[in-house]
């Protein structure tokens, strides 16, 4: 076989193994996210894990005592709720915050049907803090690195990450072989047969040279047959007879 030959095989066996790969380990991350989104859900919902929770113009002091994140959030309908709230510092400074990013996702509550919305984070915070809720429904503050510890050392939060993180990756890796493989196959033209002078050619253009095999003719048994019938035929022995008479 050809050096191409052998390059597409390798591919061949390589984007089925990738896609059979990220198909079991998928499957674990799948599995293992079911097992733990009970958890999960209770380690996140802001009514049970909250610093503070303040009524609409109610107002609040607490104190941390480790560099953290604090997000303040509300109950959502859909739509994205203002922050209206204005945390100080001991020193009677104001927090400004920052806007939520991909790190404060939005949350759902233990019951499975209330959304909780993250309107402000406040990154680094150490100290005694006052919050002060400016809004027209309840805020929550909560605590991510005690939402996050909550979490810690549950075997199938590490098998989720193990099948999610591996198994994506595998699985384009399988993608990008297989189609290089329906490509290789789509500009290989197919095997033809050609017939010169009663010898038959074979030529496999899948490879790199053309590897032809010429079959020597058979003999034709019709000739065989034809030379035979000549030899043996009655009109042979009647010519010889009239040869015969006519020298008489």
């Amino acid at each position: 076989m050809a050096r191409g030959g052998v390059v597409s095989a390798r591919r061949r066996r390589w984007a089925r193994i990738a896609t059979g790969s990220s198909a079991v380990l998928l499957l674990l991350a799948v599995i293992s996210l079911l097992q733990v989104s009970d958890e999960i859900i209770e380690s996140y919902d802001p009514e049970a894990n909250y610093i503070v929770k303040l009524e609409p113009g109610d107002s609040g002091s607490f104190g941390i005592e480790e560099s953290t994140t604090v997000t303040a959030l509300r109950v959502s309908d859909g739509g994205t709720p203002d922050s209206e709230l204005t945390l100080i510092d001991a020193s009677g400074s104001e927090v400004s915050g920052s806007k939520p990013g991909w790190m404060e996702p939005i949350r759902i509550g233990s019951d499975e049907e209330t959304v909780y919305s993250p309107v402000r984070a406040f990154k680094g915070l150490k100290g005694n803090y006052t919050l002060q809720n400016q809004g027209d429904s309840d805020l929550w503050l909560v605590d991510e690195g005690v939402s996050a510890n909550k979490m810690l050392g549950n075997l199938w939060l590490y098998l989720f990450y193990i099948g999610c993180c591996i198994g994506s990756p595998v699985g384009l890796v399988g993608i990008i072989l297989a189609i290089m493989v329906w490509t290789d196959k789509r500009k290989l033209p197919d095997q033809f047969v050609i017939i010169d002078n009663g010898s038959v050619i074979i030529d496999d253009a899948q490879n790199e040279f053309s590897s032809v095999e010429r079959i020597e003719e058979a003999p034709s048994p019709f000739r065989v047959v034809e030379s035979r019938a000549t030899e043996n035929s009655p009109e042979a022995e009647v010519d010889e007879t009239w040869k015969e008479w006519d020298e008489g």
